[in-house]
């Protein structure tokens, strides 16, 4: 059976949390009390009855077990305690004395010697203890007993009084608790009001952090952590979304004008139609190339790239994409430093993406017969790769965007250049994969040089 405990508010689970585990410290205290009470009185009812026991022996002595009707006040009187019952048996098992308190038990007089005693059947709690004196060749047998029924009415009542007690208790201790975890859970109530406000609208507010460093405060400034982190992510999907828009909206402007073109003239004049088909084939490779470029970055911001490590010679590599490169910039002077041939374990396609943008990106801002230097490095666990240029550099205020999606240190978006602005954000991401890193030096009119470092392993 399920107990609707989950569904009562957090304030009432504490308080009910609270109160329980008060209760339970209380029945175990209580419990503790009322049991160390009735084993004190226990062994109290032991001493009585051995004392009670020893004096008898005494007085016994005193009239050299001579007990008739004169000497009975003398033992008996004032020897006997309250609840307490006397009789003493001689050996041929005749009752010599029984006090006036009759105390009706079946208990042996004969055995058990000097050992206090505890009875308890139904509602008889008793202790007795034996004793057996010999005098002139005569034993007598000595039980002494007590009744134990007001010390285990005394225990009943402390129960009684005990268990009301602790229901007093719990219930205060329940609204208490109800009533600081109120006052505690305030806070909560706050956030969540604040909250119920924010929307994508209002990505801007923030929680008030009241307090120092206590588990509320941390709370608030997790959750404004938080709004941060989502308010830059919804200026960053806003601006994705906006230069998609704007990068898809120029090869479809083209696509309709060159259809447009074939529709007036293309079907009668075969030169048009041509020139027609190879725009079109290039706005359409450009718009695959954009779409790929786009699914990595969503695949990498979902981190389901997953790497096909291989092992291959890096300078190999670094020569394959060279040659890919000058047939597109041949007017460019290419020059690879090998400082070692070596060994890399990575995802060679990707590394060599990675290599492809960024030598591409270098032909891209540098003069017809500009120089563009490759080096690589073998260091210990690790592998650098140097890619500089003398082109026309990147602003020192631009250098901390360049990774960024979509940005262009051009503004003016010139396709002939820029591209799609994607090139570096992929670059960075293949990086990131490979846990490495990628830095930049730029300098106006004096090139750029990207350094790539990559675990080797």
């Amino acid at each position: 059976m399920k107990i609707k405990y989950f569904r009562l508010s957090i304030k009432l689970r504490i308080a009910l949390l609270y109160s329980i585990i008060f209760s339970i410290i209380l029945i175990i205290l209580n419990a503790s009390v009322l049991y160390g009470l009735k084993y004190y009185l226990i062994y109290q009812a032991f001493n009585d009855v051995e004392n009670q026991s020893d004096a008898l022996i005494k007085n016994l002595i005193e009239v050299n077990g001579d007990i008739d009707n004169i000497n009975k006040n003398l033992i008996f009187t004032s020897a006997i305690g309250e609840n307490m019952y006397i009789k003493i048996v001689d050996n041929n098992g005749n009752v010599i004395y029984e006090s006036s308190l009759k105390q009706k038990t079946s208990i042996p007089y004969n055995t058990n010697f000097n050992t206090p005693t505890k009875v308890e059947k139904d509602d008889t709690h008793i202790t007795y203890i034996n004793r057996k004196y010999a005098v002139n060749k005569n034993i007598l047998y000595i039980q002494v007993v007590e009744n134990m029924r007001s010390q285990y009415i005394f225990l009943k009542l402390l129960f009684l009084l005990m268990a009301i007690s602790d229901i007093i208790g719990v219930l205060i201790s329940f609204l208490v608790g109800y009533f600081v975890t109120g006052r505690a859970l305030k806070p909560v109530d706050y956030m969540v009001k604040e909250v119920r406000e924010i929307d994508a609208k209002k990505l801007n507010k923030r929680l008030k952090i009241n307090g120092k460093d206590d588990e509320l405060s941390k709370l608030a400034f997790t959750f404004n952590d938080m709004l941060d982190r989502l308010e830059d992510y919804f200026k960053r999907q806003n601006a994705f979304i906006s230069n998609v828009s704007h990068e898809l909206r120029t090869p479809l402007s083209v696509f309709k004008g060159y259809i447009e073109l074939i529709d007036r003239w293309g079907k009668d004049n075969k030169d048009v139609l041509e020139e027609s088909i190879e725009a079109l084939k290039k706005e359409q490779q450009d718009m695959e190339r954009l779409i790929e470029r786009l699914l990595m970055l969503a695949k990498g911001d979902n981190k389901t790239i997953k790497l096909n490590k291989e092992t291959f010679y890096m300078n190999e590599l670094i020569k394959e994409v060279i040659l890919e490169v000058k047939m597109i910039y041949n007017k460019k002077n290419f020059d690879i430093e090998e400082n070692e041939d070596f060994l890399l374990k990575a995802d060679r396609s990707l590394i060599k993406e990675l290599l492809r943008i960024i030598i591409d990106n270098a032909c891209k801002y540098t003069e017809d017969n500009g120089n563009i230097k490759i080096s690589t490095f073998n260091l210990d666990k690790n592998i650098k790769i140097s890619v500089k240029d003398d082109g026309m550099g990147i602003p020192k205020e631009d250098l901390p965007y360049i990774f960024d999606r979509f940005y262009r240190v051009d503004k003016a978006r010139n396709k002939e250049t820029g591209g799609t602005g994607l090139g570096l954000s992929i670059a960075k991401l293949i990086v990131d994969l490979h846990g490495g890193k990628i830095d930049v030096e730029s300098e106006i009119n004096k090139g750029s040089e990207f350094t790539i470092t990559i675990p080797n392993r």
